[in-house]
């Protein structure tokens, strides 16, 4: 079986100040993307922090995987 993979970035929208827990927003993003995804065919493969600042994360990238 053959599988497609894509990959999503998830962050915030506008200005942060050092400090902000964007933990809310990230989450609202990721099940928003998710069930966007999922209603295509992919699926969470995997989810990695990819920018965090003073003990925060910022940007998720989100992988997908979808079989053929």
């Amino acid at each position: 079986m053959v599988k497609r993979y894509k990959t999503l970035v998830i962050e915030p929208k506008g200005l942060r100040v050092k400090g902000d827990d964007t933990s809310l927003q990230i989450a609202e993003i990721l099940e928003k993307e998710s069930n966007t995804m999922l209603n295509s065919g992919w699926e969470v493969h995997s989810v990695f922090p990819s920018l965090a600042s003073d003990g925060a994360t910022l940007k998720l990238v989100v992988l997908f995987c979808q079989p053929n």
